[in-house]
């Protein structure tokens, strides 16, 4: 016997998973007294299904010979990340190539990320850097702690990707040492995350560059001059259609918050 016909569901709160693009900034600025060979790197690739992998690189050091590094160390990463998508095996290949360099002091810390917009999930392996959260328009600051110590040191790498979703409301920025330890001649006042998570804030709102705000902002706290190579990788989802509500979000999302850091704000 048939049943009462079955009535069609209707979701007033969904858009096309095309609905969301992704904004990247990057920025790359060499120490003052090095002449414009910088040995951080900063980039951004577009790889399929729409997704895009962000490159922050940083080779101990600064200078011509850090930058000459620091290029080699880059295009492994990328060839890597071209090949297989995944932050974690990219981080070994740059690990292997600094250990059989002989280059002096072939270390670095490193930030890969590959962000998806349509599913707002951002797979990410951290090789040691501390300057790298999430931005909440409500000025909250979420922590993306490393998965991996520093490249090259005489320590079994086990590199691991992290998972997380990225709200149309936040922004993903990473950033180097150059930039989070910048600080006044004499004084132990660092620029820091609350630095970096201002300079965004405030270019956003303005509607500036916030990579190049970050920068200027480091400069400026500095007293004018960076005493280090200094790079800094940021990146938001963007609307494309503008019409609709924003889509659900996912359920696990709600389980990640339960685990994740406390947030703080600045």
């Amino acid at each position: 016997m048939a049943g009462p016909p079955i009535a069609p569901i209707v979701r007033d709160d969904y858009v096309s998973p095309a609905s969301f693009g992704i904004r990247t900034w990057q920025a790359v600025q060499a120490a003052d007294l090095d002449g414009g060979a910088c040995g951080d790197r900063a980039l951004t690739l577009l790889l399929d299904s729409g997704r895009t992998a962000a490159v922050l690189l940083d080779i101990a050091g600064h200078g011509p010979k850090r930058a000459e590094l620091s290029s080699a160390v880059a295009e492994v990463i990328v060839s890597s990340l071209v090949s297989d998508p995944s932050p974690a095996v990219a981080l070994g290949c740059a690990d292997r190539t600094l250990r059989t360099s002989d280059a002096e002091f072939p270390y670095a810390l490193a930030f890969l990320a590959i962000v998806h917009p349509v599913l707002r999930t951002v797979v990410y392996a951290s090789a040691g850097q501390d300057c790298a959260f999430v931005l909440g328009r409500d000025k909250h600051i979420r922590s993306l702690p490393p998965t991996a110590p520093m490249l090259g040191i005489p320590l079994t790498l086990n590199p691991c990707d992290a998972l997380f979703y990225l709200e149309p409301t936040e922004t993903l920025i990473i950033a180097t040492d150059g930039i989070s330890e910048s600080r006044p001649p004499g004084s132990v006042a660092f620029f820091g995350v609350a630095g970096v998570a201002r300079a965004v804030a405030g270019s956003l709102r303005s509607g500036d560059d916030p990579a190049l705000g970050v920068l200027e902002g480091a400069r400026v706290h500095a007293g004018g001059k960076l005493a280090d190579d200094a790079a800094v990788v940021v990146i938001s989802l963007t609307p494309v259609t503008g019409k609709g509500r924003l889509p659900a979000e996912p359920r696990s999302a709600t389980t990640l918050r339960k685990i994740a850091p406390k947030m703080t704000s600045f």
